[in-house]
């Protein structure tokens, strides 16, 4: 695992917290009014806030991996 993977997941991360901040700010909103008016709905705020949970769990898993003494894993095959 490299300090390139853990970079991108905290990238990730960051996205999605915005992403969630925006939710919670405004679920959905109109421009316009009238039958000329257009609506956008954002993300589903439970789908966000599993992929937070999703990725915090990778870059804790991440951060294990790189740190000395930190979880390994060796694969033994008998002969």
């Amino acid at each position: 695992m490299s300090a390139e993977q853990l970079q991108q997941a905290q990238e990730r991360l960051a996205a999605y917290l915005a992403s969630e901040k925006r939710i919670l700010e405004s679920q959905e909103y109109s421009v316009g009014q009238g039958g000329t008016a257009r609506r956008n709905r954002r993300a589903d705020l439970e789908q966000v806030q599993a992929g937070i949970r999703e990725v915090r769990a990778e870059i804790d898993r991440l951060q294990t991996a790189t740190q000395p003494g930190g979880r390994r894993v060796k694969y033994i095959r008998p002969y």
